[in-house]
């Protein structure tokens, strides 16, 4: 019911009507279904008015004060509610279809069931605000603040969404369809669901945002930054992904068919079998991030070469060793389980060495292997290897539970793989003497290094914290010297390179037109780069050893490389401040 003295004051004036509300600020005003057209309340007193269901159709509230004003299915169609202050304003089932809300203060308003279409809400503050499942079809909501705002089922296609910030907010299941999304933030915005089809994403942040499920057919994601995000399971044929960042982004069963993919950055992006790579659009990508170690690191990928380099089986087994490993228990036991399982169904993918001195061995198998069996199967073969081994090592060495620990330690690094894989005695050798006080051994240990012919240097005894040194002055010097023989002996490596698996054989050719190249140029001749592409050479080697016969050959002549660059191949491990010793060859 509409107060008639009230009703007068207000048509009074927005003046008159205000003084009257200071005057009397305890009394109940009302005026649920008035007919308030073309009346002039700007700048009106509205604070906790009960407006339900009143016609405001092309009134001006612009300044208003509608503080927890209740609007309950109003018509303000047309209205002019520029900085109005609709602060936990009742806008249930309102009417707001071209109503100009530019710069109105909306914190904490409640829009469920309320028409927006055609809106202006340009740089409205809409903290906090639910609107869930409103219709904000071509709404403009350009430089808006939806901080915390519940968006989830909304209708935003072809809403003007220009430099809005929707950091962390839920558009999930919201309809975005052909939206203009330029300048937006959503980093960690929750858009499972969302209908993205024809958005303009390119070079928005989209890191950490939860896409699963969402439809980007046809939307164009050039430059976006999607890292951490959750692609898996979407529809990407076609997609624009050029110049993007997909680091760590998650993209398992993802659909890539005919993706554009030139330019963007991919380092550690997580795939899987079921990820499709087919006819791929891509002439180089990044592997790290800021755009760094291009691939291919000279020219263009050649057609479908950009699948085989990232499309690969991720049916795995992972064997944690928690104390280090023995490598020749670990082979004997590996050799014996592919006899038994068959070597085509099964191979090692990965070494991963981890802290604390902890290593992973992942192997690659069939998709209906049972891991656990095979798990349970190395595992009890290793025991057994190793305890044979354990025993001759206290024979050879007549030593104590102790230095078996110790051996476990020193045979952990790559290098004693290394050594295992080799069919010829490497020439960087220590040679280290025990001496004896009285019938039992003695806790210390003197060791000498046979450098004959070698540039190599090692550490001896090592302290916390020590590293491997080289003297870097000499070594452009030992590049130029050289570079005939370390450009036969790379020509050597690619074709050995030529017998391994089709994707080992893509890695080494990788890394070996990256050696190539950084010892042709100059400015690209860094030991620690160099270092690690010896060191990743000799990694591949060690995953293919049993399986190809020249990886023996292969790792000799990855060896010979960094001993004419004198690059420091370390051949121990050792505990801080502990001496070290050298064990004896296994016997054979």
């Amino acid at each position: 019911m509409v107060n008639e003295e009230h009703n007068a004051w207000l048509k009074k004036g927005v003046q008159y009507w205000n003084k009257w509300r200071l005057n009397n600020p305890r009394i109940i005003t009302g005026f649920n279904g008035a007919n308030l057209r073309g009346v002039d309340l700007s700048g009106a007193n509205l604070r906790e008015v009960d407006l339900s269901g009143a016609n405001l159709r092309e009134v001006d509230l612009s300044g208003a004060d509608l503080f927890r004003a209740n609007l309950n299915g109003a018509n303000l169609s047309g209205a002019n509610l520029i900085k109005t202050k609709l602060i936990m304003a009742n806008l249930r089932e309102v009417d707001l279809s071209g109503a100009n809300l530019s710069e109105a203060f909306l914190y904490e308003a409640i829009f469920s069931g309320a028409i927006l279409s055609g809106a202006n809400l340009n740089r409205a503050d809409l903290r906090r605000v639910d609107l869930r499942k409103v219709d904000l079809r071509e709404v403009d909501l350009s430089g808006a603040n939806l901080s915390g705002a519940f968006l989830s089922g909304a209708i935003l296609s072809e809403a003007n969404l220009r430099e809005v910030d929707l950091r962390e907010v839920d558009l999930s299941g919201a309809n975005l369809n052909g939206a203009n999304l330029n300048g937006a933030n959503l980093s960690r915005a929750n858009l499972s669901r969302a209908n993205l089809s024809r958005a303009n994403l390119s070079g928005l942040d989209l890191s950490r945002a939860n896409l699963s499920g969402a439809n980007l057919s046809g939307a164009n994601l050039s430059r976006a930054n999607l890292s951490r995000a959750n692609l898996s399971g979407l529809d990407l044929i076609g997609a624009n992904l050029i110049g993007a960042k997909l680091i760590r982004t998650q993209v398992l069963g993802t659909d890539f068919t005919g993706a554009k993919f030139t330019g963007a950055c991919l380092e550690d992006w997580n795939i899987n079998s079921a990820t499709k790579l087919n006819d791929i659009d891509c002439q180089y990508v990044y592997l790290k991030n800021d755009f760094q170690e291009r691939r291919p690191s000279i020219g263009e990928f050649r057609l479908g070469e950009f699948t085989k380099l990232f499309q690969k089986a991720l049916e795995t087994v992972d064997l944690i060793f928690t104390d280090g490993i023995d490598w020749k228990a670990f082979l004997l036991s590996f050799q014996e389980l592919q006899a038994e399982y068959g070597e085509e169904n099964l191979s090692v993918q990965a070494f991963e060495k981890k802290s604390g001195g902890a290593f992973v061995v992942r192997l690659e198998v069939l998709p209906e292997a049972n891991k656990a069996e095979i798990e349970c199967r190395i595992k009890e073969l290793y025991e057994v290897k190793l305890n044979a081994l354990e025993g001759m090592y206290r024979k050879d060495l007549q030593a104590k539970n102790e230095q078996i620990i110790i051996y476990k330690e020193q045979s952990a690094s790559i290098m004693s793989l290394a050594k295992e894989m080799a069919t010829r005695p490497i020439q960087n050798i220590i040679d280290v003497k025990a001496t004896s006080e009285s019938s039992s051994m003695s806790e210390s240990y003197q060791s000498k290094y046979d450098q004959k012919n070698a540039n190599i240097q090692f550490v001896d005894t090592a302290q916390t914290g020590s590293k491997l040194t080289f003297n870097q002055q000499n070594f452009s010097q030992n590049i130029n010297q050289s570079i005939d023989d370390i450009t036969r002996l790379i020509n050597s490596l690619r074709e050995k390179a030529q017998e391994f698996p089709q994707d080992k054989r893509e890695e080494v050719l990788v890394h070996l037109d990256d050696l190539q190249e950084d010892i042709n140029k100059p400015e690209k001749q860094k030991p620690e780069r160099i270092k690690a592409r010896i060191f990743a050479l000799i990694t591949i080697a060690g995953t293919v050893f049993g399986v190809v016969a020249n990886s023996a050959d292969f790792t000799n002549n990855v060896l010979e490389i960094a001993d004419k660059l004198g690059i420091p191949i370390p051949t121990e491990t050792s505990q801080p401040q502990r001496a070290t010793q050298q064990l004896p060859p296994p016997s054979h």
